[in-house]
């Protein structure tokens, strides 16, 4: 089996427990980039997205994407895209945040992270990607009143096929499962009002878990990301001394 290439027999086995929130990265194409910016068809900029992503049992995907990004903008009725699970959680913290000046990288991810782009962005280090065609989403669902704690879907799509290209080196890890919810405590962080509980709480949690990592030992390679993250919430506001426990 070449690195292309996908397991068919996990594949047909890879079942998603419906309406569970799975985190992965979305990765899809700018339309027209090569048009727009003459980079051509190898090099067609694309956009990456830290996003949980929602199955159903009739093989479709619904996504919630916020409105005025580039991921939003994109993944409209046709587009084609690609839900990565990746092993490399650096790749989840630069998806999922902002750089400065990020206008001006053709990519969120570096080209050296993708495995192949054509004809939807495959990272190196998924070990499972479904590939999925955005359609439109039922009006119903749209005009849904949002719950208090999860916002409704604004994107629909089919599944088109699922990949699994080998089994994950470390299945079910608890370090990254704690990882990404410090990654997503850091997309919320800078929103929150600084004389907020919510506030309080999310830096509580943020610093318990790199203590939690640190005392693991696991935290060498998590290191990169939390310097990412820390740096994103510094430029956010948040007083360094709040995310030191030294």
């Amino acid at each position: 089996m070449t690195s292309l290439e996908a397991n068919s027999s996990l594949s047909e086995k890879l079942i998603f427990q419906p309406f569970i929130n799975y985190e992965s990265i979305v990765c899809a194409h700018f339309p027209n980039a090569e048009d727009s910016e003459g980079l051509g068809d190898s090099v067609a900029k694309i956009n990456a997205a830290c996003i949980g992503v929602h199955f159903t049992p009739t093989d479709e995907v619904y996504i919630h994407a916020y409105e005025d990004t580039h991921t939003r903008a994109i993944l409209k009725p046709g587009t084609r895209f690609a839900i990565n699970f990746s092993e490399n959680f650096y790749e989840y913290a630069i998806a999922a945040l902002r750089r400065k000046n990020h206008e001006k990288y053709v990519d969120e991810l570096p080209r050296t992270s993708f495995l192949t782009t054509d004809p939807v962005p495959i990272l190196k280090n998924a070990w499972a990607a479904v590939e999925c065609e955005v359609i439109d989403m039922p009006l119903e669902i749209l005009q849904r009143p949002v719950c208090r704690r999860r916002e409704n879907p604004n994107i629909r799509a089919k599944i088109l096929s699922k990949n699994v290209y080998r089994l994950p080196i470390l299945f079910n890890n608890r370090s990254m499962n704690l990882a990404l919810e410090s990654l997503i405590l850091a997309t919320r962080i800078p929103i929150y009002a600084t004389t907020s509980s919510e506030y309080r709480q999310a830096i509580k949690t943020y610093v318990i878990i790199k203590k939690k990592l640190i005392a693991w030992r696991d935290m060498d390679r998590f290191h990169d990301a939390y310097e990412i993250m820390d740096s994103f919430l510094i430029d956010g506001g948040v007083p360094p001394q709040e995310l030191s426990f030294l």
